[in-house]
């Protein structure tokens, strides 16, 4: 009966329920069989024509929670990236964070001269001999698309500050790319226009090897927003004062004083921090 019914997504478009999708994302978070059968058979009650996957997102968060806080943490991960606003900046620096995981150096927000004229780069990341221009799409709403627009834009920003960079003589043989990120997904006609100029785009799922979510959860690199056991405003006290990564909380544990939490509390935090890390 479930795989007969028909779920909404946030663009509106509608699909057939998958049993399978909702396993694996589940999997993916670090739930064991056990838990995922139990959580699957609930949702199975729960679902009716129509519903929108969002909901049936937040009522499987909200099971696997009630079992293993740090595993709904993981789960969560899609939303945790969008409550990192409101402004698109502790997004640059998750991303900037993530270059790094992958071995990368990175500036952050840089203002670059370009041939013709200066950019403000969102993230610039190098290893070796290349190097890599980023600019970063944050959504803090689901449904959102980036549109062919964006990468058209991004590439003649990234065409203007290689021709600069190619004129000074110890980077002629070093290697350019230009990169688009963002949280949410690309159009089609953004995606082919990236293959075609040679322009790297990272959506939530796309592509299908080296997605977003993919690199994070391999590179265990979670926001703090990602954690269950704090509400909207902790989270977003945390951001003001710039404690982006749960790994940030790791190395200054003090930052939790911030938030000035019951001891019971703050010691179930801490503990579901390590568990994330």
């Amino acid at each position: 009966m479930a795989n007969q019914i028909s779920v909404r997504k946030s663009s509106g478009e509608k699909q057939e329920f998958s049993e399978e999708k909702l396993y694996n994302s589940l999997r993916n978070a670090g739930a064991s069989d056990e838990i995922i059968q139990s959580i699957i058979i609930e949702i199975r009650k729960y679902l009716f024509e129509g519903i929108p996957t969002r909901s049936i997102y937040r009522k499987a968060f909200k099971l696997l929670r009630n079992q293993v806080r740090s595993t709904a943490s993981r789960y969560s991960l899609k939303l945790a990236i969008m409550e990192l606003g409101p402004t698109g900046y502790p997004f640059e620096k998750f991303i900037g964070a993530l270059m790094n995981r992958l071995g990368y150096e990175t500036h952050v927000g840089q203002i670059v001269q370009g041939n013709c004229v200066t950019h403000e780069v969102d993230v610039i990341a190098w290893k070796n001999d290349l190097k890599i221009l980023i600019e970063c799409k944050y959504h803090n709403l689901p449904g959102k698309v980036c549109s062919v627009q964006v990468p058209l834009y991004i590439q003649s920003r990234f065409i203007d500050v290689k021709t600069a960079w190619e004129r000074v003589p110890e980077n002629q043989e070093k290697n350019y790319q230009g990169w688009v990120v963002t949280n949410t997904r690309f159009s089609d006609d953004a995606a082919a226009y990236g293959k075609c100029a040679g322009l790297h785009l990272i959506g939530w799922d796309y592509p299908r090897r080296g997605s977003l979510k993919e690199l994070v959860e391999t590179t265990r690199l979670f926001p703090v927003t990602a954690i269950s056991g704090l509400n909207k405003k902790h989270k977003q006290i945390l951001i003001d004062n710039n404690y982006i990564l749960c790994s940030d909380l790791s190395v200054n544990p003090k930052a939790l004083d911030l938030l000035n939490l019951p001891p019971r509390q703050l010691r179930a935090l801490k503990t579901e921090i390590e568990e994330l890390l």
